[in-house]
């Protein structure tokens, strides 16, 4: 039987071999690269600290950054699941979601899943983001961030939503954005839905991207997305690297 005590099981997805960062990821993974005083992966674990309930964090990453992560997981003493999804090349990768069904499979089916992708940086307070989610239990709830233009908006999946925040369309990357709210692959699963995503996958669902789940995913069920404020980094690119790098050093935005 589900609890309906929202216990939450953190899932960090790292099992992407970003390939447009080469040479940089090329035997090292994105979520590794230096951040100020520690790395990219020490920013987001530190966002977790202050979310509640929290019972479990894992995190998915390939077979070839594995023991890398581990290592981080021992200089740490990080209480963190590494997760290894059997993969070693970005052409036999899994995808996002089906790395996000593997992560479910070692949590316990009662907990809700706060996911959140490595190469996501923020200021604001991830607990501000999980407190309002929780009020749209059973329901999903996604972080939006206002793109600063319609163009930029270009790069991402956005998202249009009703007055009470329930999204009403998704699109992914589309070249004429319907709006400027960005998803950020920050999202929380309540455990009431779980079985969403296994159904997405067997239904021939794209499992690549987040952005395909999600349009697929407010055409089913309703899905709250939650305006977050302040500056928001998605290390996609030697550009977007280098200014997460900027900001990092001079306290950022």
């Amino acid at each position: 039987m589900v609890s309906d005590t929202g216990s939450i099981t953190a899932v960090l997805l790292a099992a992407g071999y970003a390939t447009r960062l080469y040479p940089l990821t090329q035997d090292h993974p994105k979520a590794l690269l230096p951040l100020g005083t520690g790395t990219i992966l020490d920013e987001v674990v530190r966002s977790l600290d202050g979310v509640r309930p929290l019972r479990k964090r894992v995190l998915v990453t390939n077979r070839r950054f594995a023991e890398l992560f581990r290592r981080w997981q021992r200089d740490r003493r990080a209480d963190i699941e590494v997760l290894d999804d059997g993969t070693d090349t970005p052409q036999t990768r899994l995808g996002a979601i089906r790395d996000l069904e593997l992560a479910r499979g070692a949590t316990d089916p009662g907990d809700d899943l706060l996911v959140l992708g490595t190469d996501n940086l923020f200021r604001w307070r991830l607990a501000d983001f999980v407190a309002a989610a929780q009020r749209h239990r059973p329901h999903a709830s996604i972080a939006l961030w206002e793109a600063p233009s319609a163009e930029a908006a270009t790069q991402f999946g956005v998202a249009i939503r009703d007055g009470t925040s329930r999204i009403t369309a998704f699109v992914e990357k589309s070249p004429q954005p319907p709006s400027r709210d960005v998803a950020l692959c920050v999202y929380y699963f309540p455990a009431a839905m779980g079985s969403e995503i296994s159904r997405f996958i067997e239904e021939g669902g794209n499992p690549d991207a987040p952005g395909y789940f999600l349009e697929w995913l407010v055409r089913q069920a309703p899905v709250y997305g939650i305006l977050m404020p302040g500056a928001w980094y998605d290390i996609g690119s030697p550009d977007s690297y280098q200014t997460a790098l900027e900001e990092w050093q001079r306290g950022g935005a």
